[in-house]
């Protein structure tokens, strides 16, 4: 008897803990699905730019988004937008994770396309979709390098003037990447 109860508790454990619809168990989807880094102090992402920046630390920004802009659209769609580099150099860039549930991706990749962003195929990364932009300028006519990238259900940008090529890139791109389990 102590083992049939013992049994149906562990049967009736083991059937809670997933959810089946309409034939399909949701525990893959939660498991691959990535979410927002909760906090900029990510160790591996800092690691990341001060190889390319040496002494490269998180920067913390009180940010003031514009309308209609990346950031503005990240910080509204459970995002954060973090900086890392040298402030008093003044050098570094800004990762931008933000979660598409409401489908900012498509909202933005319009923008992106018409400021000269390409589709891209990021090497050793499965990405859904991936835009990048090799040689912008920005408003005060700086070097401007950026990717925008959506991976597991979130949206990441980033860029930074120092960077020149996607090989430069990869690292920063494979840290931020990690950061949505982290």
């Amino acid at each position: 008897m102590k083992l049939r109860i013992a049994l149906a508790l562990a049967a009736l454990l083991l059937t809670s803990c997933s959810t089946v619809v309409n034939g399909v168990s949701t525990d893959r989807v939660e498991a691959v699905a990535g979410k927002v880094p909760a906090t900029c102090e990510i160790p591996a992402v800092v690691s990341a730019f001060a190889t390319q920046v040496p002494g490269s630390k998180f920067v913390p920004t009180h940010w003031q988004p514009s309308p209609k802009t990346d950031l503005e659209a990240a910080l509204n769609n459970q995002g954060i937008a973090c900086t890392y580099g040298i402030q008093v150099a003044e050098i570094g860039g800004t990762i931008l994770w933000a979660s598409n549930s409401k489908n900012v991706w498509d909202e933005r990749k319009h923008s992106w396309i018409d400021a000269g962003e390409t589709p891209i195929n990021l090497p050793g990364i499965e990405e859904t979709a991936a835009y990048i932009l090799q040689d912008g300028t920005s408003a005060d006519e700086m070097h401007v390098w950026r990717i925008n990238l959506l991976i597991r259900g979130v949206w990441i940008q980033v860029g930074a003037s120092f960077l020149q090529n996607l090989d430069e890139a990869l690292a920063i791109i494979k840290a931020s990447i990690a950061a949505i389990d982290y």
